[in-house]
Order: structure tokens, then C-alpha cells, then sequence
């Protein structure tokens, strides 16, 4: 028995040591074991965070600045780089759980549908067989190719419908605001229900994936400028209708594609920049380059950025005057898309980083975007502020986003308070209630 107990001791000894060697840092994930973007997408493995992916040297609550950025410019998108190099504070925030600000009843819709969707060559996507329109949930969980991953921005909303009210902030390059508006936009999926009746599709707007307006509020003499737009579900087979309306002129242009290249009220943004990507897939290219961990906003934010009223909250800091807010960063696994327009545009392309399952917010796939030129110098990031938790309707919203033009270096904000699934009905959104709020 003493000679068994010798070596039971021995072998204690020798494991301890061993660990104490492999594991110098307790909590912190070294070299071989950090999954890939892949494995956590598939959940086959915990999303790492940025002190994982850094061996330590940046933790949770760090301020990360242009000094000190090389530590973690390997997940940064080249315009994030960019921005802080110019100016822009990063606070290292907290990662999402597993399917954390996205509704249960999404969840299950994908989990349930799973490999169910069914694409057209046009790029629609379909349940089972092409004609039936999808019901729900994310299409491709795990996306092989650019169209499928954006038709995940497509047909894969968390919600049935929104309305956001805000402000329009526009910042120089000294950091001062020196002109603001109201904006509102409001959204209505007609197709592909989830939580309102009536689920699936709403009768007599059979086709139709959205209806959408947005419009300027104020001050006065631009108040009702904006767009009325209809989203079909296919929009290669036919094409958006709507108009855009400028009350000071009394003068209606069609939605073709160019008005989705105006700008808004001569902010940075364009109609076409609502949520990231709102043109029609048919005039863009998407190439999926991969999936990669990156650092964007922390989805869910410390406490609230807006007041009741809509206006920013104190707490809020902001870099060089209002130029840059300084927000909570996390790192997640996004896809990375190239999307090329096959039209003539204002942009030479966008790279934009679609959030994946099961790291994903209910409202908004497209978490950053870079913008580049026609001769495909950077130009512009867009990057929304994320994000007010929703108890009673169990997800996330964003506050807001901004779009700098890094080239001549100021930015437009537009913070907002958004309400997620009101019941409205299709047809309150319509060129009539564009019309009504410009005169």
C-alpha cells in the first residue's frame, strides 16, 4: 500500500506541474486552441475573446487608440483601421452569448427549416421548391457562396416590420455639428412572417417581399423629402417601384437606379446605404471571400445611448468634438462579402461583413460595410451603433449608425429609437403618406 501511495503522489505531482506549464494563464485560449470562425459558426465551438485572440495582451474595458492599435489591427476591417488611425476610440467590450438578442420563436424557425431553402438562378430563395416563399428563419446558416449569405440579409430579418425616428447629425472635420434633421424610416415585410398575423404572406400583397418609406421630419422646409419603395420578392424579375419626392420642388422621380445613389439630405449616406445594403441584389455582384473573426460594435450596449425623448445620453463620449462615438467593441465571426455593382455607380464596390448564426442581431445583418471609390481607393465606413435589449419582444436593436468619409474626413450620424414589430400594415406605408408629411 506505501508503495502505491508513492506513486499515486508522484503522479500528482507531475500532472500539476504539467498544468501549471500549459496553462500560465488560467481563461486564456493560446495558439492551436482558438477555433476557427468556421467551427463557432457551426457550434462546434465558444466564441473566443479579444484577450483570447490577443494571448492576453488586451482585456475587457481596454481603450485601444491609434498608439496602441497594431495589437489588434489583425480584426480590424481596413476602414475601421483607418478611423481610428484618424481618430476614432475603441472600447473592448463584451461578446454575445449563443443566439443572445435574436427571438426564440427565429431561432427554432431556423433550426426547424434547416436546409430546406430552395434558390432560384435568380438569386430568390424559396421553401422546398421554387415558388413557395420562404417562411422564415435564417435560409443558409452556414453559407457557401455570396448569394447565399446575402440572401440571409434578405429573406432572413429577425423581424416583421420597424419604425425608427431619429436625427441626422452632420459633423465636419473639426468635430462640430453644424447642421441636423429628422429622419424616419419604417419598414413592412409582406412575405416571410413570423410573429404577426397574418404569418407567411399577407393577402393581396402576394410577391412582395417589403414595403419601406423614409423621409426627413424636419426642419420645416425639407420636412417630407424621402422615399417610397416597393421590394419584390424577386427583384430580378421585376424591379423596385416607387419614387422619391421633393416637397420644395413639388417633383416626383421614379425609384430607378440612380435615385438609390442620392443622397440623403446631402448627408454621406445614400438610400441605397440603409442597413448596410438596400439596392437591389440584381444590379451588385457578391463574391464570399470567407469567414473571419472581427471586431465591430458589441451588440448589445452598457446602458442605453438614447433618452425617452431620442436624445444621446451623457454617459456617451465622443472623440474629436462629435466626430467619433466611443463605443464598446467585441469580436465576432463574420462573412465577408465583395460586392461589385454591375451598373454605374457612385461606389466601386462595397466590402461588407454579414453577421453569421448563431452571433447575430435580429434587425440587422450588415454590421460594417467599406466603401470604396470608382478607383477603388477607401472611402467610407459605415458602422452602426448597436444596441437597446427589447425584453418583452426578446432581441436587440441598434441605436444608430454613422457613415465617416474617410477621404475628406467628417461624418453623419443618425441616432434613433427604433420600435420592432408594431403590427403595421403594408399599406401604411405608401407614396400617400410620403405625400401628407410634405405639405
Amino acid at each position: 500500500m506505501k508503495t502505491l501511495k508513492t506513486k499515486y503522489n508522484c503522479s500528482f505531482t507531475v500532472l500539476l506541474i504539467s498544468l501549471l506549464l500549459i496553462l500560465p494563464c488560467p481563461g486564456v485560449l493560446k495558439g492551436a486552441q482558438i477555433p476557427s470562425p468556421e467551427d463557432v459558426v457551426a457550434r462546434k465551438a465558444a466564441l473566443p475573446t479579444i484577450e483570447d485572440l490577443t494571448g492576453g495582451k488586451v482585456k475587457k474595458g481596454d481603450i485601444i487608440d491609434k498608439n496602441n492599435v497594431d495589437v489588434v489591427k489583425e480584426w480590424l476591417t481596413p476602414g475601421c483601421l483607418e478611423a481610428v488611425n484618424q481618430g476614432m476610440v475603441l472600447i473592448m467590450g463584451t461578446n454575445s452569448g449563443c443566439d443572445e438578442g435574436v427571438p426564440k420563436e427565429f431561432v427554432e424557425l431556423t433550426a426547424k427549416n434547416k436546409g430546406k431553402a430552395v434558390m432560384d438562378t435568380t438569386g430568390a430563395v424559396y421553401y422546398e421548391k421554387i415558388g413557395t416563399p420562404w417562411p422564415g428563419g435564417r435560409p443558409y446558416p452556414e453559407p457557401k457562396n455570396g448569394l447565399e449569405t446575402m440572401a440571409n440579409m434578405k429573406y432572413g430579418i429577425g423581424v416583421d416590420d420597424f419604425q425608427a425616428r431619429g436625427v441626422l447629425r452632420f459633423v465636419n472635420k473639426k468635430g462640430k455639428v453644424y447642421k441636423s434633421f429628422g429622419l424616419e424610416s419604417t419598414q413592412i415585410w409582406c412575405s416571410g412572417r413570423k410573429y404577426q398575423p397574418p404569418l407567411g404572406t399577407v393577402p393581396e400583397y402576394e410577391g412582395t417581399l417589403f414595403r419601406r418609406t423614409s423621409m426627413l421630419t424636419h426642419p420645416i422646409e425639407i420636412k417630407g423629402q424621402g422615399q417610397f419603395s416597393i421590394r419584390y420578392y424577386d427583384d430580378a424579375k421585376k424591379y423596385d417601384t416607387g419614387f422619391t419626392y421633393f416637397p420644395a420642388y413639388k417633383r416626383t422621380l421614379r425609384i430607378s437606379s440612380t435615385t438609390w445613389q442620392d443622397n440623403i439630405a446631402g448627408s454621406d449616406l445614400i438610400y441605397g446605404d440603409s442597413q448596410g445594403f438596400n439596392e437591389p441584389f440584381v444590379d451588385w455582384e457578391f463574391k464570399l471571400l470567407g469567414t473571419n473573426y472581427v471586431l465591430l460594435p458589441e451588440h448589445k450596449s452598457p446602458f442605453p445611448y438614447l433618452d425617452d425623448k431620442g436624445n444621446v445620453d451623457p454617459k456617451v463620449k465622443f472623440d474629436l468634438g462629435f466626430k467619433w462615438p466611443r463605443l464598446g467593441w467585441a469580436v465576432f465571426p463574420m462573412h465577408v462579402v465583395e460586392a461589385t455593382p454591375k451598373i454605374k455607380h457612385v461606389y466601386g464596390k462595397k466590402m461588407i461583413f454579414v453577421s453569421s448564426d448563431p452571433y447575430t442581431n435580429a434587425t440587422d445583418l450588415c454590421e460594417l460595410v467599406d466603401i470604396y471609390d470608382r478607383q477603388m481607393k477607401l472611402w467610407k465606413l459605415y458602422c452602426p451603433h448597436n444596441g437597446d435589449w427589447v425584453k418583452d419582444k426578446g432581441f436587440v436593436v441598434p441605436f444608430g449608425v454613422f457613415m465617416a468619409d474617410l477621404q475628406a474626413q467628417h461624418t453623419t450620424s443618425y441616432w434613433f429609437k427604433i420600435q420592432p414589430n408594431s403590427n403595421l400594415r403594408p399599406g401604411s406605408a405608401c407614396f400617400k403618406y410620403l405625400l401628407s408629411h410634405g405639405r
